[in-house]
């Protein structure tokens, strides 16, 4: 069953995502003509320049199909909607608890402390995981102004690193050794990719795309950032238990953050995210989309597909953990970057094709040592199971 669930999840995943990925790369990449445009003497190429809009919109979705998604799987309970959704842990004392000592205890046998308190400490753990992924978002968005959208993809790939680093520099797990070789074959094959791209010929050296250290660096910044969203959301998973939070109501809480946090950012004038005569994002975001309404149909679609993408993300990411989490997102990611090369007809060097294989391989063997950890997890469980019914 666990494995069927593993499928399923998956499957919800690329399925969601791959859609997701090439919206993304239409909404980002490809300029967008206008009847104006056409008529123009020297027509220029329109790009939609406003990430932050485009997230904002993105985790206003998701917060909703979030709750959709909690209700309709909870509709007969009998609990009340506020336990549902999970908003009676965001309290200062809405924790579940046992008082012993000073400290109470959790359902999974964590301990917090009981001491006053004037913010619920799941709730701050909130706005620093929404903080982090907002952020992160961002940088990614930012990045795609100097690097091409295979090369992201791929160097998202390598979220493995600092998923690992983070879990184990913040809060101190361990992993089996082939983590860290499924690691160094990652980081490879992501090298091979970026280092073997080949010119693009007739390319101006100051073009946007040429800033490529700019861009590698938004990416690294990127992928520390999305390390300390996941090593975090384990944290909280592994602290408060599965029976305080669940998976859809870390996804609820965490998007009407970040939405909120998003939405007033719209409003302010942010140096590297306005664009001339528009000193905000909203402004950019609203004179764009007057100018080219067809916009609104791929913002939506892809709000929709990354919000039920998200539901499996998180899902996952409750019953399996956040390293197989990232195996199936960056297989996931390679897909979408191979759709992206078939689609937008972008051009691979030998040398990248092998660093794809070498990601590949490494992911092979994240697979094959998942699958064998749950075959030895199932023999355990009959075991104790045949032991406790002879008893």
């Amino acid at each position: 069953m666990t494995l069927f669930q593993l499928g399923i999840c998956a499957g919800s995943i690329y399925t969601t995502f791959l859609i997701w990925g090439l919206l993304q790369e239409r909404i980002t990449k490809t300029p967008y003509i206008s009847h104006a445009t056409l008529l123009h003497p020297n027509p220029q190429p329109d790009y939609f320049r406003s990430p932050l809009f485009l997230n904002t919109v993105q985790a206003l979705f998701s917060s909703i199909i979030a709750c959709i998604y909690l209700l309709l799987r909870n509709r007969g309970s009998g609990k009340p909607v506020s336990h549902i959704l999970g908003l009676h842990t965001l309290t200062p004392n809405g924790i579940p608890s046992q008082k012993q000592n000073g400290s109470s205890s959790t359902a999974n046998g964590a301990t917090v402390s009981t001491q006053s308190r004037w913010i619920s400490p799941l709730l701050s753990r909130y706005i620093l995981i929404a903080a982090l992924q907002s952020t992160a978002s961002q940088l990614g968005f930012l990045s795609l102004r100097y690097i091409s959208y295979p090369t992201l993809t791929l160097a998202k790939s390598c979220k493995l690193v600092p998923v690992l680093v983070m879990n184990v520099v913040l809060y101190r797990r361990k992993f089996a050794a082939y983590k860290y070789a499924v690691v160094g074959l990652v980081t490879l094959g992501i090298w091979l990719f970026m280092a073997f791209a080949p010119a693009k010929p007739g390319k101006k050296a100051n073009g946007p795309e040429s800033s490529s250290v700019i861009g590698l660096l938004l990416c690294l910044l990127n992928l520390v950032l999305d390390g300390a969203t996941n090593s975090t959301q384990d944290q909280v998973f592994s602290k408060f238990g599965r029976k305080t939070v669940s998976a859809g109501q870390m996804m609820l809480v965490m998007n009407a953050i970040s939405a909120l946090l998003m939405a007033l950012t719209l409003f302010l004038p942010l140096p590297f995210l306005s664009t001339a005569g528009q000193p905000t994002q909203l402004s950019t975001a609203l004179a764009f989309t007057h100018k080219h309404p067809e916009v609104w149909r791929d913002i939506i679609a892809y709000a929709l597909a990354g919000a039920v993408g998200q539901v499996s993300i998180f899902e996952t990411l409750e019953r399996f953990g956040s390293l197989t989490l990232v195996s199936i997102t960056v297989t996931r990611k390679l897909f979408t970057m191979l759709l992206s090369v078939v689609v937008y007809k972008h051009e691979l060097s030998s040398l990248q094709w092998v660093g794809v294989a070498v990601v590949f391989a490494g992911i092979g063997i994240e697979a094959r040592e998942k699958r064998r950890e749950g075959l030895a997890k199932k023999v355990v469980n009959d075991e104790k199971k045949a032991l406790a019914k002879d008893a």
